[in-house]
């Protein structure tokens, strides 16, 4: 007959365990005591007014720093304490009412249940029901509005204690925010950094823990979905020297690769991982010590250039990622760190023959143009230079495209000359200018100077910046060539470099104008300064020749490849019915090569520049150091052997000679028809 009463309505305890949060009031209470206690102790402490000096001002700096500290950490404790025993006693509170509810409920549905029984009597009798039956229906709507009474009641404790665990959080984050934390799980890492910052002393050994802990978690197996979420929880403290230099001496070089192939796998996408990367690695570039195992750490963090793996082209990605956000910080780390990857990224381009992005096949951003940014922004002229530094970088800058423009390169060749490095960075670009250069040199030359007369103007003013640079080249020239007849190969390199910078007048005039000044106001015996005008002069005729000869090679490059075209697709697929040469067919092939330009000869007007003699130097070092001349006639005489040796030295250039398709359409037709087999 029970069937007749409403079903129970749920009254559950509220969620949580009062018992847990009393553990952590008595917590609370110790901490808040220790607070205490430290507080009064270190109100007590003073430094002997005797002690005087740096020493005792830094003590008396750091007791009041941890006395100040001390007060703080208790106030918060003591407020959080305070309201949470405030919580515990409503939540105990609600805890006894619901449970008197409960024993309500229980009570009134068993008395109401056997009511119900002796209501209902026996079981129906021929048909006709218990006369209690009317009595019996009215007892079982009482229950159900008493416990829906009830149900009202409960949620209503439950909601109130809900609105004061919210009031309680609200206190509890009010007065975490100013430690460092937020009144969340895993606040341990953001007080420990407060407490770092306000306790330096202290916080060096805590932050170095952390990042270890920061390791560990971005090394640890799991998604990649895990991986950014350890990345962006630990990016707060990617600024701490401690931190960062920890972090990276616990990731090794092995780690680090890893997660810079992951930044590469992400087709450079700046998220989480990239910043916590890039915070660390600036600060271990630019701070952490030598030797130590974050410097190590990268240090051997190495591209190969001769690797074919494309992998090792997603690492340099990756890397170029982490300069990307590096590049609006600035900072001696950020520069450390572009001049060193950019050297790596050009020597494995120089290798691949093309950069990372492009091997990669990826839609990021060219790993050399971020850091030239990188070092633009941070102005790094020590950083600029050391890039610079070295001419096979100088060689793939110059020969490469800047689909993006070459205004960063030009900043940055602008800082080197600035800087303490614009000398290795002048004897560099000569090296690599010259490669090619000398007779029957296997190296390619750059013949393509569309980079080079971009940043003309930045070039020529660097070199003229260093005329310390190119006096010696010029007076190892005069000195070995006259001596010799021949340069050891640096010198020989950097003595064609100087020619090719020059041939172009635009920056052949402030090159030339800083080594006359140079000249004038040195302290070379008058003779062997006018030895050097005249080299510089016999260096200006080489220029202005090779400047055609340049020119010259790359109409004959063109000439060869329309032959190539013509004689593939013409000569030689026409071998088979063209007769003897001369027959009419033949001819007709010859005059339409020549008419489209095919045939493989160079049409180029003589070369009209200015021809420059010994003569020209005579008057040159007379005009120059003329009123510092006791004998004029020997300044001359001076200058003419300049000249002379130099001249001799560069030597004259001359025509390319015939290409192979020359030679294969020099071929006979009637050898050729000697050699058909017989049908």
């Amino acid at each position: 007959m029970s069937t007749l009463l409403p079903t129970p309505v749920e009254l559950p305890d509220p969620p949580g365990s009062p018992a847990a949060l009393g553990d952590v009031l008595d917590q609370l209470a110790s901490a808040g005591f220790a607070a205490g206690t430290t507080v009064h102790l270190l109100d007590a402490t003073a430094v002997d007014t005797g002690w005087q000096g740096a020493d005792a001002a830094a003590v008396t700096t750091e007791v009041a720093t941890a006395t100040a500290v001390a007060g703080e950490l208790h106030s918060a404790l003591t407020t959080a304490a305070a309201r949470l025993a405030e919580h515990r006693e409503l939540w105990l509170t609600v805890l006894a009412r619901v449970a008197v509810l409960r024993a309500d409920q229980r009570d009134q549905f068993a008395r109401a249940g056997s009511r119900l029984a002796v209501l209902m009597g026996p079981a129906w009798d021929g048909g006709v029901p218990a006369p209690g039956r009317d009595e019996a229906a009215d007892l079982s709507a009482a229950v159900a509005v008493d416990d829906a009474e009830r149900a009202v009641e409960h949620r209503a404790l439950l909601d109130e204690l809900a609105a004061d665990a919210a009031a309680v959080a609200a206190v509890l984050a009010a007065v975490a925010a100013p430690l460092g934390g937020a009144a969340r799980p895993g606040d341990a890492a953001g007080v420990t950094a407060w407490l770092a910052g306000r306790m330096p002393g202290w916080g060096d050994g805590a932050f170095a823990a952390l990042g270890r802990e920061a390791a560990a978690d971005l090394l640890r197996p799991g998604t990649a979905e895990q991986l950014d979420a350890a990345a962006a929880g630990w990016s707060g403290h990617a600024a701490s020297p401690a931190f960062a230099a920890a972090v990276v001496g616990r990731l090794g070089v092995d780690g680090l690769r890893w997660l810079l192939t992951v930044l590469g796998e992400r087709s450079g996408a700046v998220d989480a991982l990239a910043g916590l990367l890039a915070g660390t690695l600036d600060s271990v570039a630019g701070g952490a010590a030598p030797g130590s195992p974050a410097r190590r750490a990268l240090g051997d963090l190495r591209l190969a250039p001769a690797d074919p793996d494309g992998a090792v082209d997603v690492l340099a990605v990756g890397m170029g990622t982490v300069l990307g956000v590096l590049a609006g910080r600035g900072g001696a780390g950020a520069s450390a760190l572009a001049a060193s990857w950019g050297r790596q990224f050009l020597a494995r381009e120089a290798v691949q023959g093309a950069g990372a992005a492009v091997r990669v096949g990826a839609p990021a951003a060219d790993p050399v143009a971020v850091a030239l940014t990188v070092l633009r922004h941070a102005g790094d002229r020590a950083a600029a230079g050391e890039l610079l530094a070295d001419p096979a970088a100088w060689t793939t800058l110059l020969s490469r495209p800047w689909p993006g423009g070459t205004e960063d390169l030009a900043a940055v060749v602008t800082l080197a000359a600035a800087g303490p490095a614009a000398a290795p960075a002048v004897g560099a670009l000569l090296q690599s200018l010259g490669r090619g250069l000398a007779p029957d040199s296997p190296d390619e030359v750059l013949v393509d100077q569309v980079t080079l007369v971009r940043i003309g103007a930045e070039v020529s003013g660097l070199v003229a910046g260093q005329a310390g640079v190119v006096l010696p080249v010029l007076e190892t020239a005069v000195r070995d060539g006259g001596r010799e007849g021949r340069l050891d190969a640096s010198t020989d390199a950097a003595l064609r470099g100087l020619a090719l910078l020059i041939a172009d007048e635009a920056r052949s005039e402030p090159v030339v104008t800083a080594v006359h000044a140079a000249l004038a106001a040195g302290d070379a015996s008058v003779s062997s300064s006018a030895e050097l005008v005249g080299a510089t002069v016999a260096v200006q005729e080489h220029a202005q020749r090779l400047r055609y000869g340049l020119a010259y090679s790359q109409e004959h490059e063109a000439a060869v490849d329309r032959q190539l075209l013509w004689t593939l697709g013409v000569t030689v697929p026409s071998f088979a019915v063209r007769g003897p040469r001369g027959d009419p067919l033949s001819a007709a092939l010859d005059v339409a090569a020549v008419l489209v330009g095919a045939d493989g000869e160079v049409r180029m007007g003589p070369d009209t520049g200015r021809v420059r003699t010994a003569e020209d130097a005579q008057r040159d070092a007379v005009e120059l150091l003329g009123e510092e001349a006791m004998d004029p006639g020997a300044v001359g005489a001076a200058a003419r052997t300049g000249f002379v040796q130099v001249a001799a030295v560069l030597g004259s250039l001359g025509p390319p000679g015939p290409s192979l398709w020359d030679q294969l359409d020099d071929l006979s037709r009637d050898d050729l028809s000697e050699r058909r087999p017989p049908r």
